[in-house]
């Protein structure tokens, strides 16, 4: 009897020692993902979402106004993110994780061992990401508490990278030709290597797509390798995105063009050799995009790629502007909503909103030397800096 007890006893404590035991890899042969579909965050990674299309799922203001102003202490380190509720996930200049909430205010900081790498990416599962320096993958709940620290196999892990969250509740990591897929508790699923330096991750569907420098697009099967789709035909230096089954981009700075998943087969939708376009786009209703245009300029592009408008950020210049005087302009950041507005910021240059109807509305007293690329929230949108400012706009007045 007392042995018949010791043996269950011991199988007992044999499986609960095996389900307590981390799992560092899995069987990339065998599909083993826990479904947890697209996440709730207005901002998940530093394309808003999962397909790299600057588009944001919450409209912006009909009536943009500056709600509140307020500076962070250690400046801004990367594009925020945001959540559901509007919460502003931020990482610092100094090694530090904090949310911030719709009025501005800190709900809490946490240390980081070193500086974020790349973009805080908030996963369908729940989790805060954020890749530091040191070649770590830190995962954070809602409430600022580490749950899982990983270390990651990078040749140089200070290099810039760049992340987006997969709808299994992982992430998919790129950094120079490296490529990491995580699952939904940090462990490494797959490291693979690229035929040149990565620009773009994007995940539509069931598609993951990666775009390297040279114009190459390759698919992440959910077993195996990365798959040749096509070839641009040009560079692809500033990053494409993906809707309706294409791939899109702007390609060797003129051409705005489109490559077939199914296919392979590129379409040349625009071609402007005496126009510089720079990436990354900006998607309305896919093929239509707003694309940055000799610096200081949007080009609004229709389905068929014609130009079907173009407004100056810098209010000085006018429709005969000289591009020469914008040339060492940096490129400005768009974010587009579903209604088809525009949220725009360029370095040196008020913040503009540009409805689709045409209007445009500049917000005074918001420029700065370094901004990020705008970040929506529930009833408006919060333009931030590498200096620590934070802009919030929305149609209430403070």
């Amino acid at each position: 009897m007392k042995r018949a007890f010791a043996g269950r006893f011991s199988l007992v404590v044999g499986c609960l020692v095996w389900l307590s035991t981390p799992c560092s890899a899995r069987d990339a042969r065998r599909v083993q993902r826990m479904v947890v579909g697209r996440g709730t965050a207005l901002a998940a990674c530093e394309g808003l979402d999962g397909s790299n299309g600057n588009h944001a799922r919450s409209p912006f203001p009909a009536t943009p106004q500056l709600a509140f102003r307020t500076r962070l202490a250690g400046g801004i380190g990367q594009a925020p993110a945001s959540d559901a509720q509007g919460n502003l996930i931020v990482v610092h200049v100094e090694p530090r994780l904090s949310k911030i909430d719709i009025k501005g205010r800190t709900l809490w900081s946490e240390r980081l061992p070193s500086e974020a790498s790349c973009a805080p990416v908030l996963t369908s599962a729940g989790a805060i990401l954020v890749v530091t320096r040191e070649g770590e993958a830190l995962f954070y709940s809602s409430l600022g508490k580490l749950q899982a620290k990983r270390a990651l196999p990078l040749s140089d892990p200070r290099r810039r990278s760049f992340a987006i969250p997969t709808a299994n509740g992982g992430a998919l990591l790129a950094s120079s030709n490296e490529l990491l897929e995580l699952d939904e508790r940090g462990a490494i699923v797959r490291r693979l290597l690229g035929s040149g330096t990565f620009s773009s991750l994007a995940e539509a569907g069931a598609a993951r797509v990666l775009v390297t420098e040279d114009g190459s697009v390759q698919v992440l099967r959910a077993t195996g390798d990365l798959e040749l789709i096509g070839n641009f035909g040009g560079r692809v230096p500033e990053g494409a995105a993906v809707s309706d089954g294409k791939v899109f981009a702007v390609v060797d700075g003129h051409k705005w063009s489109a490559l077939d998943l199914s296919t392979g087969r590129v379409v040349t939708l625009a071609n402007e050799p005496n126009l510089a376009l720079l990436g990354p786009p900006t998607l309305l209703d896919a093929p239509a995009a707003a694309l940055v245009a000799a610096g200081g300029f949007i080009s609004l592009r229709s389905k068929d790629g014609a130009e079907s408008a173009r407004v100056a950020l810098n209010p000085s210049s006018g429709p005969g502007f000289d591009p020469a005087l914008v040339r060492g302009s940096r490129a400005a950041l768009v974010i587009s909503d579903p209604r088809g507005t525009i949220a725009a910021v360029q370095s040196g240059n008020d913040a503009l909103v540009l409805h689709s109807g045409g209007s445009a509305q500049r917000l005074e007293d918001t420029s700065c030397l370094d901004p990020f690329r705008p970040t929506p929230t529930p009833d408006g949108i919060v333009l931030s800096c590498r200096s620590g400012q934070l802009f919030g706009v929305s149609d209430k007045a403070p």
